[in-house]
């Protein structure tokens, strides 16, 4: 059956029998293909628990089975060779995923180009679902895709704050794309399907493992051009989407939270140790994206324009001026747009034109 299937039905084949990140699976595709590599495996070469998992899909339904699954939630099988696909996911190497099951309208590659991973604690606080949603909400302001986990607490709210100003978002996720987990998100799911894109390496109808979680912490980190930490223990998982960020050359913030929090302490372990750079502004972390060319603002942002042409003003005074009808989110991401731009700048009477400092 091997050399009658087309490449991207070998991987899915792969897709289905092996575990997400085997790189021993990465390197045989890599070096022979996918059709190759299949028969290799049918032939008794390589790793004998391999081996036995390829043949016993091949010799099953599970590829029809999958196929239909996908299609339900009308989803498809993403490869290398499609245009959709990140480049950036070949920094993995041999750990780079051997297919995409994805969900959604959007393109990947697309989506991606500019994107930041957000990722931290479930059992995350007040204080860090705030900051998480204020960063989600800027990344849309800048039309940066926020790349998440969809998980409770720090994935929740950065999912939440980017969708919330119809931002683009994508979640990676440790289970098939046609099961909601946790249950509780199936509604944010849908929502991101929308707006974004649902990804994933485990087949449909995979359930979620505590290794596919670890093993999805290198896409995130790969598919986001930085990552941020919001907040995470001293054995949090995010630390591990840190790790790989680092690994993969990607800058890596950390946000700061109180001394005495438990859910900050990795994070602040990680900025003594140099492996995070600390956030003091949010503005930091989106200073290696391009914001908006100028032809593209929009009313807001003219308006602000307008009111710091005479006097330099803080941002109080500009949110008061616009009568209340701009929410925080929306002002703030359009004085980091100006800022971003040089157009203008933030001196001790507020903000002003640069061309007036």
């Amino acid at each position: 059956m091997a050399n009658q299937l087309t490449e991207r039905q070998a991987r899915m084949i792969i897709a289905i029998g092996c575990e997400p990140g085997d790189e021993r699976v990465g390197a045989a595709v890599a070096e022979f293909g996918a059709i190759r590599a299949i028969e290799n495996w049918k032939s008794g070469l390589g790793p004998k628990g391999v081996r036995e998992a390829i043949v016993s899909v091949l010799d099953s339904p599970l590829l029809a089975q999958a196929t239909k699954s996908l299609n339900s939630v009308r989803g498809r099988f993403l490869i290398p060779s499609d245009v959709e696909w990140p480049l950036a996911l070949s920094d993995l190497d041999v750990a780079a995923p051997i297919g995409l099951w994805c969900v959604g309208d959007r393109e990947l590659s697309e989506v991606s180009n500019q994107a930041i991973a957000v990722v931290g604690a479930r059992n995350a606080t007040t204080y860090g679902e705030r900051v998480a949603s204020d960063i989600g909400g800027l990344a849309a302001e800048m039309r940066v895709t926020v790349i998440s986990g969809a998980a409770f607490g720090i994935d929740a709210a950065s999912h939440r704050g980017a969708l919330a100003v119809s931002g683009e978002t994508v979640a990676v996720l440790a289970c098939g794309v046609d099961v909601a987990y946790p249950q509780a998100h199936r509604g944010l799911l849908t929502r991101i399907s929308e707006q974004g894109l649902v990804v994933s390496e485990a087949p449909p109808g995979a359930r979620p493992h505590k290794h596919r979680f670890l093993s999805r912490n290198r896409l995130i980190a790969a598919l986001g051009s930085s990552t941020v930490v919001v907040e995470a223990a001293l054995r949090s998982g995010s630390l591990s989407t840190a790790n790989w960020a680092s690994a993969l050359g990607r800058p890596v913030w950390g946000i700061p939270g109180p001394l005495t929090s438990a859910a900050s302490a990795g994070v602040h372990a990680a900025i003594r140790d140099g492996v995070m750079k600390l956030v003091a502004n949010p503005i930091e972390i989106f200073s290696q994206f391009a914001a908006k060319p100028a032809h593209q603002w929009g009313l807001l942002e003219g308006t602000i324009l307008g009111l710091i042409s005479r006097d330099a003003l803080p941002t109080s005074e500009i949110s008061m001026r616009l009568g209340g009808n701009v929410d925080s989110h929306s002002l703030f991401g359009a004085l980091t747009v100006l800022q971003m731009q040089g157009v203008i700048s933030q001196g001790s009477k507020g903000w002003q034109l640069v061309s007036a400092t």
